[in-house]
């Protein structure tokens, strides 16, 4: 894994002025929890042969860059995608034994406690590109069409989002790097919205994809995305082909 983390350099401010500000331990815990939460997603994805490129860490967690395509199956991106948390809760037994076997101080294990949940709870707001956006519309791709999906993952992503901001303004919790990536993820993903869909179209023809089952549906727009359709009796293969005249 050599050269694969990626420390960005607001990260190392971040870190300087929590240090500075006396948060050193805070800190520390807050950057292995990170780091074991990538490793997570970072393995499972080995296992699915998938080509890592690099772990970037941020000040508000990681994001991890990778060869998966928009098409890999829901079931692997949910599995994925839920391998962060399956760590912090492995995590809970590990400092959990430490502190019993008094290798940790009290309030190391207390500061543990308060960052795993808080980021564990945090990952899970269905919210682009927090894992809790990919579970949710992974989930979706397993009984809805792709297009359907994303529309109503990106929806939920808008309300809760918008809960999540009264929640930030009405507790008086001010962190404008948290609330300036959100915002801004969801700005980029929904202009990015058309490129998505194109990009989902043309893996199904340029690579040998696993799908499970057949499906007869009457319009393009409604293309399962682990399943092979066939539009009005005709694979969809030769639709898209003609589509994009591949």
């Amino acid at each position: 894994m050599k050269n694969i983390f990626k420390i960005n350099i607001f990260t190392y401010l971040f870190f300087l002025l929590c240090i500075l500000s006396g948060y050193i331990k805070d800190i520390f815990i807050i950057f292995i929890i990170i780091i074991l939460h990538e490793l997570g997603h970072f393995f499972l994805m080995k296992l699915n042969n998938i080509k890592v490129y690099s772990i970037n860490i941020y000040p508000y967690g990681g994001i991890i860059k990778s060869d998966m395509l928009i098409n890999t199956n829901s079931k692997k991106v949910l599995l994925i995608s839920l391998g962060g948390i399956i760590i912090q809760l492995i995590l809970y037994i590990i400092f959990f034994i430490l502190f019993k076997i008094n290798f940790i101080s009290i309030k190391i294990y207390s500061l543990f406690l308060k960052y795993n949940t808080f980021i564990i709870l945090f990952n899970l707001l269905p919210i682009n590109p927090l894992d809790g956006y990919k579970i949710l519309n992974s989930i979706f791709e397993l009984f809805i069409s792709f297009k359907k999906s994303i529309f109503i993952s990106i929806i939920i992503n808008i309300l809760v989002l918008i809960l999540f901001l009264i929640y930030l303004y009405i507790y008086k919790i001010n962190n404008i790097i948290i609330i300036t990536f959100l915002i801004f993820s969801l700005i980029t993903y929904m202009k990015s919205y058309k490129y998505i869909i194109n990009k989902f179209y043309i893996e199904r023809i340029l690579y040998d994809l696993k799908l499970n089952g057949i499906v007869s549906i009457n319009n393009i727009n409604n293309i399962y995305k682990n399943k092979l359709n066939y539009i009005n009796g005709i694979n969809e293969k030769n639709i898209i082909n003609t589509l994009y005249k591949l």
